[in-house]
């Protein structure tokens, strides 16, 4: 299946109101701490319902930056080094979670595109930084709208209790897996 198919095909849980939550796992209590029915997903569920979410965004994410002509990484790159200025390859590939083979590659295209530039570090002479140049600037400029284009279609999607709950979840999830 090609990556377009894979963004493009209906997931498996395309309306989450669909998820079958009578499967209730049966090492939970029948009621939450607050009284009301407990309805869990089964683990797979779970995972299945997460990372359909997780694809279709990261799908809407990288058809949205293929029209500036750019791929996810590049816009990634892009918008941290807009953010954070010059960076060695070895902290964008730290910071932005990506492989370093592919932050070389990424690094090479956006050098070749005039988007970057490579010039020897301030703090070590022995080390190289990777900054925007002009263009760049200019190119990050439309990355960071395309970004928040992203996020309003999302946004628009859920009321204010939902960003709330949204909120919530995450940190929950953030400060469960914090490296401790």
């Amino acid at each position: 299946m090609g990556q377009a198919e894979l963004r493009r095909g209906p997931p498996p849980y395309a309306d989450l109101a669909a998820l079958p939550l009578d499967l209730v796992d049966a090492r939970s209590p029948a009621r939450s701490c607050y009284g009301s029915p407990r309805l869990s997903l089964r683990d797979d569920e779970f995972m299945e319902a997460f990372g359909s979410v997780s694809r279709r965004v990261r799908g809407v994410a990288a058809d949205t930056y293929a029209e500036l002509e750019l791929g996810a990484t590049q816009a990634k790159f892009i918008r941290h080094l807009g953010k954070n200025g010059a960076s060695s390859q070895a902290e964008l590939a730290r910071w932005t979670g990506t492989d370093p083979a592919l932050t070389g590659r990424v690094v090479a295209c956006l050098l070749a595109r005039g988007w970057a530039r490579r010039t020897r570090s301030t703090e070590d002479r022995r080390q190289y930084v990777v900054d925007l140049t002009p263009a760049g600037w200019r190119i990050q400029k439309r990355v960071e709208r395309a970004g928040r284009e992203i996020a309003r279609r999302i946004l628009r999607l859920l009321d204010e209790r939902d960003h709330a709950d949204f909120r919530r979840i995450a940190r929950k999830i953030h400060s469960a897996f914090e490296a401790g």
